[in-house]
C-alpha cells in the first residue's frame, strides 16, 4: 500500500533478516502511534530482546502460520541489521533510527512504506544500539 493512503503511521522495532534460499525480508513489530507507549519526549514500541525471544519460544509451525522468517530459532537478535522508528513529540515528525547498512535509498523506502511515514515527517538517523555483524 502507497504510503499515506488508508494506513496509519506506526512506531516500533525491525530487522532485515534471511532465511536460507530467501530473499532478505523487513521483519517488523509495530504499533499505529495512538496505540504506544511514551517515552519521555517520544512515543515508542517494543523491544528488540523481548520480541526475538518470543519468536524463538514458538514452534517452527507456528512461524511458518504467521509467514515469519525462522531466523530467531537459529541466531541472535543483535546479528541482523536492525532499527526503531519512534515519535518525537515535541516536533510532531517521525524518527527512523537504523544500522548504517539500512541507510540505503531503497531500504528506507521500504521501512517507510512499512510504517507508513511520509518521507517529509521522517528523519533518519544511525545510533551505536544498531550495528549488526552482518
Amino acid at each position: 500500500m502507497p504510503v499515506g493512503q488508508c494506513d496509519v503511521a506506526k512506531v516500533g522495532i525491525f530487522w532485515r533478516v534471511q532465511s536460507a534460499g530467501a530473499k532478505p525480508a523487513l521483519l517488523v513489530d509495530c504499533v499505529p502511534v495512538i496505540e504506544a507507549e511514551r517515552y519521555g519526549d517520544f512515543q515508542t514500541h517494543g523491544g528488540h530482546y523481548e520480541f526475538w525471544c518470543m519468536l524463538a519460544s514458538l514452534s517452527v509451525l507456528q512461524i511458518r502460520r504467521q509467514d515469519l522468517p525462522d531466523v530467531a530459532k537459529w541466531s541472535e537478535y543483535e546479528e541482523w541489521p536492525r532499527g526503531r522508528v519512534v515519535f518525537h513529540l515535541p516536533t510532531k515528525r517521525f524518527v527512523l533510527y537504523a544500522d548504517r547498512k539500512l541507510q540505503t535509498p531503497a531500504m528506507v523506502d521500504c521501512i517507510r512504506q512499512r510504517f507508513s511515514l511520509l518521507p517529509e515527517l521522517t528523519d533518519i538517523r544511525s545510533d551505536n544500539h544498531y550495528v549488526s555483524i552482518r
